[in-house]
């Protein structure tokens, strides 16, 4: 009797016990789909910069709530190079530009403004360290999760946006889904390069979830929302975007044809037929690829000649050559004019001479070398690198958010 008793009270601890367990799960589903979503929502509002409250918007507001909780929660502990690359690299680059300043008002070479840029450079190394001490605790599962949210939510978000504009809505409640007035795709954002840097390297997220995704209707979509994609990077009017795009897509065949190759275990002949089939594909599409460069050279989102930008901000750059002029804008059509290099390279050099250029190089190198393990991502990746021949992405938050994304998929994907 007493033996049955015994058992009975320990069938309802059990009970009890796998019903604490289920409901720990079930919040435990309801907490992480919340951050999803808040994330999701963050990445979108960073481009939306017309909806801002003056220097700051819901994106930033939500970052600075999400790296609250990470220092409530005390899960920010050691910094270390393998988890904390670019929060490292901020830190540096911040010391480094600081006094790159101090040498541009001591020497009185160029001194302006730099409250916007510091500003800006901190909301992006908080960032940094929020999303690299999230991400490192998190799983290959959870992260791929993750990058599935922000790509159909964007799709569902931006796409509806790109139906009202082609409806001829060019406005919802005085907020404007174009450029400056001018017929260009540019939804909630003062530059429409904010909003083209959110879709970058999506066609590349879509080509590696055909890759990974089991069911066909998630395929048949995700083929689907590259036409899509592209649609609305053409409508954005972006050569750098249609030039980085061009480059990543040339890498990607290239990359895939020479895994089949190898994997075959092909003959030199066989390679080398490849190799002059594309060559003349490239001669019959010359036309169109010159004309893609000349407008990526020839023009840039400010009506200057790149090249010309590229030449005054080498000059720029000899002032100070090995920390810069710190923060801000030197070159343009003149010296010193306020504009920016419209590279980011350039750019980096100018600010923070060949000490900000080592530890800038230095870190897209670990993130190449760690992306190197998936291809669609690696090319994800060198759109927006790419993309930053053309303009400055210094300060655009979404590509660092992505930036750090990638950086710990691949690195997950690598160990699972």
């Amino acid at each position: 009797m007493g033996s049955s008793i015994r058992t009975i009270e320990e069938n309802a601890r059990k009970g009890t016990e796998k019903g604490v367990d289920m409901e720990y799960r079930l919040k435990r589903r309801e907490t992480i789909f919340a951050e999803k979503i808040f994330i999701l929502m963050m990445v979108l509002f960073f481009g939306f910069t017309t909806l801002r409250f003056g220097r700051f918007g819901i994106g930033e507001i939500i970052l600075l709530i999400l790296c609250i909780s990470q220092f409530l929660k005390s899960r920010i502990s050691a910094i270390t190079i393998q988890n904390h690359a670019f929060t490292i690299f901020w830190i540096v680059y911040l010391y480094i530009i600081t006094f790159g300043f101090s040498v541009n008002n001591l020497l009185g070479i160029a001194p302006q403004p730099v409250v916007f840029d510091y500003t800006s450079y901190i909301v992006i190394l908080f960032l940094c360290l929020t999303f690299e001490t999230k991400f490192a605790m998190k799983s290959f599962t959870e992260l791929y999760s993750l990058l599935r949210m922000v790509y159909w939510g964007g799709i569902l978000v931006i796409g509806f946006l790109y139906f009202l504009y082609l409806m001829g809505i060019d406005n919802i409640f005085g907020h404007y889904l174009t450029y400056d007035g001018a017929d260009i795709f540019s939804p909630f954002a003062s530059d429409y390069h904010q909003f083209a840097y959110f879709i970058t390297p999506l066609p590349f997220v879509a080509l590696y979830m055909i890759k990974r995704e089991n069911r066909f209707i998630v395929k048949l979509s995700a083929a689907l929302s590259i036409v899509l994609l592209i649609s609305m990077g053409l409508s954005t009017s972006s050569n750098t975007l249609v030039s980085s795009w061009v480059n990543a897509t040339i890498l990607i065949i290239a990359l895939l044809l020479w895994k089949k190759l190898r994997q075959q275990d092909r003959s030199a002949s066989i390679i080398s037929f490849f190799i002059c089939l594309a060559i003349i594909g490239l001669l019959f599409s010359f036309d169109n690829i010159m004309g893609i460069v000349k407008d990526f050279f020839e023009e840039s989102s400010n009506g200057e000649h790149r090249i010309l930008l590229w030449i005054n901000s080498i000059k720029v750059w000899l002032y100070s050559p090995i920390v810069g002029l710190g923060p801000g804008s030197f070159s343009g059509n003149q010296l010193f004019q306020g504009t920016e290099a419209h590279n980011t390279f350039l750019q980096v050099l100018t600010q923070g001479g060949i000490l900000g250029g080592i530890a800038y190089v230095s870190l897209i190198s670990r993130l190449i070398k760690v992306a190197h393990v998936n291809i669609f991502i690696l090319c994800a990746v060198l759109s927006l690198i790419m993309y930053g021949f053309g303009i400055n992405d210094l300060r655009r938050t979404v590509l660092w958010f992505y930036f750090i994304m990638f950086y710990f998929l691949c690195m997950k994907e690598q160990r699972s």
